[in-house]
């Protein structure tokens, strides 16, 4: 159950209870998380970080087109960042519907901009200006909103910056100027890495501020939306209230391993299971809300454990393509 319960809920009826975090509902997930997570980067480091699912080069997949590929990710990641930022925008709403902005010349000019934005990253015209301003306005966010529900989206600013040391790619105005559409090559061996920890802090904010620490909330979801489907496979003994910790363990694993690095590609095939499955349930809300991540996730599948080569093979479709 990787999804937000606050886009579904009053969430002020639901404080984030931080004096839990001694509790063994909060204790046992931490170290069952914290010691899979242990063990996994060991034992992948050990074997020379070596994936165990297959990627392109290793389906057979010549290192030219995979290169070319490449090419077509920061396209990907605008476009999903920039549908949503549209969404947002025109809904009133502060990258996600949660966050919902006020009914003055504040709200407008924030639901403006991130229009501004969305259309930017779509078009990909000025490309790079917009992703420091989707950066300023992340943290802006900050102050409008508070600290913990702009950290939940950590993967935001990741984009943001994956963005303005990429461009927008292919198919973009901005290549027209033949200026805002090159790549910065210093932070390129940086775009990805930077791209799959924000992800990662952000699962990892979420399983405590949404599950571990925020019991009543996670109740209150499933008591509205019954998605307890352990009882219906026979284990009757699982209730609500383990059901919602085994999925707060298994997000803040998620989150634990991509800030690590530790099997990547096998992570996203796992959390591409649940993303998926909500679909059907929740959604438009959920569909928009998370086309970011989708995209985050498609070029991590892509990616997948970062072997020697595979940062070579990124700047090198960055500069000039397949070449």
């Amino acid at each position: 159950m990787i999804l937000h319960e606050r886009w579904f809920l009053d969430e002020t009826k639901f404080p984030v209870q931080f004096g839990t975090w001694s509790s063994p509902e909060s204790l046992v997930p931490i170290a069952v998380a914290l010691g899979i997570t242990i063990i996994a980067t060991v034992i992948y480091r050990a074997r020379g970080r070596h994936s165990v699912v297959p990627g392109p080069i290793a389906l057979g997949m010549p290192w030219e087109n995979y290169v070319r590929i490449l090419t077509w990710v920061p396209l990907v990641i605008g476009v999903h960042m920039g549908i949503t930022l549209l969404v947002s925008g025109v809904g009133r709403q502060f990258f996600v519907p949660n966050l919902v902005l006020p009914v003055n010349l504040l709200g407008g000019l924030l639901g403006m901009v991130e229009i501004a934005i969305g259309l930017s990253f779509i078009y990909g015209a000025l490309a790079r200006p917009a992703a420091a301003a989707l950066g300023a306005v992340w943290i802006l966010g900050m102050l409008a909103f508070g600290p913990l529900r702009i950290i939940e989206h950590t993967e935001i600013l990741g984009v943001a910056f994956f963005l303005f040391a990429t461009g927008r790619g292919p198919l973009a105005f901005d290549m027209a100027l033949d200026k805002l559409n090159k790549p910065l090559a210093p932070l390129i061996p940086y775009a990805v890495p930077v791209l799959r920890t924000s992800l990662g802090i952000g699962l990892t904010v979420t399983a405590f501020t949404e599950k571990l620490w925020n019991l009543p909330m996670g109740l209150a979801f499933l008591s509205a939306y019954h998605l307890n489907f352990f009882p219906y496979i026979g284990l009757s003994g699982i209730d609500d209230t383990k059901f919602l910790l085994i999925a707060g363990t298994v997000e803040l694993l998620m989150g634990l391993m991509l800030i690590t690095g530790t099997y990547v590609r096998l992570m996203i095939i796992v959390t591409l299971i649940p993303f998926n499955l909500s679909l059907p349930f929740f959604g438009w809300r959920e569909l928009v809300g998370h086309l970011p991540t989708y995209g985050i996730l498609a070029l991590l599948l892509l990616w997948g454990d970062e072997r020697p080569g595979e940062e070579g093979a990124l700047v090198r479709a960055l500069r000039g393509g397949g070449a």
